[in-house]
């Protein structure tokens, strides 16, 4: 038919000669190969033509279904490229990006830092979440996220357990500069992170343990319940401290549970720390502070790591 298809825009990898990486366009060029090869891309359900209005008579129709006219002309079609070359910081590329997709869904921002950093810690993260992890059950996510939003936050976690007191107040650039790190540092320190990611989840179960069920955790307590949506900066905090505890805890776990209700309700600057902006490094002091104490009250112990101060 000849209707224009919204450019792609493709940017240079700085780590890989004759590769591009895409800012703007994935789900339009994913649509294009999975209809040609879905055994290979697998991006549909059903790799079959449906909602046509004009050439109803294609409706229904697979790649391979097509004549050899139509194929050519279909092979033959050109999309408009633009390419961003020769930037000197990876920075402008995240600021294009957000530029171009402030409306229609595009790639995510982990799904963009995986792009722009390609290396053996962006793939170890890939690899670890392919298949269901106890992140999946806290996330109530009943398959690996196709938009990488558990990679985010284990990669937040990665980044607060092991760099605190770097974070200046920019969660993403934090996050971006430490996903880069950890990719140059591979081989000094995979063993570290590999170990860190096997704490987590035993972390992730005590507080399973802890709470009663993976979905009261990172829910603040609401009047008569747990929240039903999942809160990354208290989750977070309660990852930091409970990394450092073992199951011992648990005897003691209903002191905990009554007083992290207590503090969700009566006190407004720790609930206003879990609910404002990640700008706010005073946000952070407050609520490491905070679950510090309430840590160390529920359990009787005297621990003194936090970051923030």
């Amino acid at each position: 038919m000849g209707y224009p298809v919204p450019e792609i825009v493709l940017a240079e990898n700085p780590n890989k000669k004759r590769s591009f990486i895409v800012i703007d366009g994935k789900q339009r060029l994913l649509t294009l190969a999975g209809f040609i090869d879905n055994e290979k891309y697998k991006y549909w359900d059903r790799p079959v033509l449906k909602g046509l209005k004009v050439l109803k008579e294609l409706n229904r129709t697979k790649y391979v279904d097509l004549d050899d006219k139509s194929k050519r002309e279909f092979d033959n079609s050109s999309l408009r490229c633009t390419v961003i070359t020769n930037f000197k910081d990876i920075q402008i590329l995240y600021d294009i990006f957000y530029r171009l997709n402030s409306g229609s869904e595009s790639l995510s921002t982990q799904e963009l830092r995986q792009a722009l950093n390609r290396g053996k810690f962006a793939d170890y993260l890939v690899e670890i979440t392919n298949t269901l992890q106890p992140i999946h059950s806290v996330m109530n996510l009943s398959e690996p996220d196709k938009r990488f939003r558990d990679i985010e936050i284990l990669l937040r976690l990665f980044a607060f357990i092991k760099y605190p007191k770097e974070y200046k107040g920019n969660l993403k650039r934090f996050l971006d500069e430490k996903m880069g790190e950890i990719n140059s540092k591979w081989a000094e320190i995979d063993s570290e992170i590999m170990d860190q990611y096997e704490k987590i989840n035993s972390t992730i179960n005590l507080l399973k343990d802890i709470f009663g069920d993976y979905k009261f955790i990172g829910r603040k307590y609401d009047e008569n319940d747990f929240s039903n949506r999942f809160n990354k900066v208290l989750f977070e905090v309660e990852v930091f401290y409970f990394l450092h505890l073992d199951n011992k805890i648990i005897e003691h776990k209903q002191n905990f549970i009554d007083a992290f209700k207590k503090l969700c309700l009566e006190d407004i600057d720790f609930r206003s720390s879990i609910e404002s902006s990640t700008k706010n490094i005073e946000n952070y002091k407050i609520r490491y502070t905070k679950f510090q104490d309430l840590i160390n009250n529920s359990f009787g112990l005297n621990l003194s790591i936090n970051p923030f101060l």
